[in-house]
């Protein structure tokens, strides 16, 4: 049994229904049954020199991974993983949330046991008036949901993608001694069962307008180490919300591999083009013609992002991945 925070409410109260998925009934059952198969592995890039394969990669890292904007560095889960769906009716909602599970478990990122019970932290919103929804969560007490920035709130509310994500991200200290600035418990309840403060008490602070930037670096508290800032990004919580309507041509499988993406690795881009096939290219036609699913590259990107070494300074930890995901292409 899992809890959800309190955005199901949210979108109850926007008179949400439960939305029917309209893809064609044969299809929509035959993925529903194949939902557990094992994910692809990268496919041969061909005899692609090694200086297009690299700038390929180079695109790919920048575009699936967004550096914190409080550190400027490459966030992951670090706890496991709780995936929760509304607004589909149930089999098809189950469908997506063993879809994310299916991925996270297959790259490594840390994973529930079907056994054990959770509060969700990946909340997945079906709705056929997104931006409603958007503009409500921001008006009320939810509004740390949508995230830390630093630009206009207009910016950060506009819905302008079928399926959108915010990404709420905490900051941790590697070195207890560094100083760490955030909000404390009491302002960071936005959870009915007060996971995310129990969180924050373990020295993970939540990124937020409150911080001010002061939040020392280097591993040792040496704020001249070019190699460590002494700190790391963490997710935690992810809302992904989809727009029903514009989603209802594509296949239910195509739409899981899609929010299993934007639920594992902050998005860079969204309408970036590579040279290697990703499922980010699914609703941009400028891109050519899109896979189906998720794609070996995705799946090598993942599994390079939950190996690599992310208390690092930026560069290092993009380096790092590209290097992961050279290995596992080259190696095809």
């Amino acid at each position: 049994m899992r809890t959800t925070l309190i955005l199901v409410l949210v979108s109850l109260t926007l008179g949400g229904a439960t939305h029917a998925w309209t893809a064609s009934p044969t299809s929509t059952s035959r993925q529903v049954t194949s939902n557990t198969q094992p994910l692809e592995e990268v496919t041969v890039v061909g005899k692609t020199d090694l200086p297009t394969i690299n700038r390929e990669i180079h695109q790919f890292v920048e575009a699936h991974a967004r550096p914190s904007t409080l550190i400027g560095q490459i966030g992951r889960w670090r706890v496991k993983v709780c995936p929760a769906v509304t607004g589909l009716q149930l089999a098809f909602a189950k469908f997506v949330t063993d879809r994310i599970e299916n991925v996270a478990g297959n790259v490594g990122a840390p994973t529930a046991t079907s056994a054990e019970g959770c509060s969700a932290n990946i909340e997945v919103i079906f709705t056929g008036e997104p931006q409603a929804l958007v503009d409500h969560i921001a008006a009320t007490r939810s509004r740390p949901l949508l995230g830390y920035y630093r630009k206009d709130l207009k910016e950060v509310t506009t819905f302008d993608h079928p399926v959108q994500a915010w990404y709420m991200t905490g900051t941790r200290s590697i070195d207890a001694g560094l100083p760490m600035v955030g909000l404390n418990s009491s302002h960071a309840d936005v959870s009915t069962d007060g996971d995310i403060t129990s969180l924050i008490r373990t020295g993970l602070m939540l990124d937020s307008a409150a911080t001010d930037g002061s939040m020392g670096f280097g591993a040792s508290g040496n704020p001249e180490s070019r190699l460590a800032k002494g700190l790391r990004s963490e997710f935690i919580h992810v809302l992904i919300i989809v727009d029903s309507k514009q989603v209802a041509k594509y296949s239910l499988r195509s739409i899981a591999d899609y929010i299993a993406l934007l639920a594992l690795t902050r998005i860079g881009s969204q309408d970036t083009c590579s040279g290697l096939s990703s499922v980010l290219t699914l609703f941009n036609a400028d891109c050519g013609k899109p896979p189906a699913e998720i794609t070996g590259a995705d799946i090598a990107y993942l599994k390079a992002l939950y190996r690599a070494d992310l208390d690092k300074n930026l560069a290092l930890e993009q380096s790092d991945i590209h290097e992961r995901m050279l290995r596992a292409i080259s190696e095809k």
